[in-house]
């Protein structure tokens, strides 16, 4: 577990790809790797990330007529894109929201308890995995409701 002052810490390295806020809560402009463009995971992500299961490696191809919908999961989900483009949507649990244009050479890593969801712009296709789940992890998309305040 991960301790810091109350005060806002941002960590940064080529990408500003997490912060840690007084709580622990990771802000809304989350991991996103431009790997095309030399970008890396930096070591603040990567402390957080379970270990990646390889035997779930997987092609995907999502098309614009079926957009995969804001979701979670107990466990940390991996994304390269190499065909296309589409917008990803990143929400923590605070409701804390972002959008980023992503095509080829991208990958988005969503730690798990992050929601995420893309609506491709036509067909955007890619290779997908996720982390080591653990017994107590559940399975499938979780869905948190907001509501106005």
């Amino acid at each position: 577990m991960l301790s810091v002052k109350p005060s806002s810490i941002t960590l940064r390295t080529t990408v500003p790809c997490l912060t840690i806020k007084g709580r622990g809560e990771m802000d809304t402009n989350l991991c996103v790797i431009r790997l095309g463009k030399g970008e890396r995971v930096n070591d603040a992500l990567g402390k957080i990330l379970d270990t990646p299961d390889m035997t779930t490696i997987g092609a995907f191809a999502v098309s614009k007529e079926n957009p995969t919908e804001l979701h979670y999961h107990d466990f940390d989900e991996y994304w390269y894109f190499t065909e296309g483009t589409t917008t990803v949507t990143l929400r923590t649990a605070d409701g804390q929201s972002e959008s980023y244009r992503i095509g080829p050479g991208d990958m988005v890593i969503t730690p798990k308890g992050v929601e995420h969801g893309h609506t491709p712009d036509d067909v955007v296709k890619g290779v997908q995995w996720v982390s080591v789940i653990h017994p107590n992890a559940r399975r499938g998309h979780l869905h948190r409701e907001f509501t106005a305040v």
